[in-house]
């Protein structure tokens, strides 16, 4: 029982970090583009959003998995 915790917060802390670099990584690639096209902010607001939609979509998988294995 208690090495089922430790693996627990494990998975937790990396799902964590899997949405909030996925997040991370489209804010830079907006703030890249907006520069490079010399934009309003309107590609660091997709590119947001599509960070965050890939953070949701790598939750979901983790959850599966996760399922799977118990």
């Amino acid at each position: 029982m208690s090495g089922k915790k430790p693996r627990k917060v494990a998975f937790c802390a990396s799902v964590g970090l899997e949405f909030a670099s996925a997040v991370i990584i489209g804010v830079l690639i907006g703030i890249w583009l907006d520069k490079r096209f010399c934009a309003p902010p309107l590609f660091l607001i997709i590119f947001f959003l599509f960070g965050c939609a890939a953070g949701y979509v790598n939750i979901l998988k983790y959850m599966k998995k996760q399922d799977r294995q118990e």
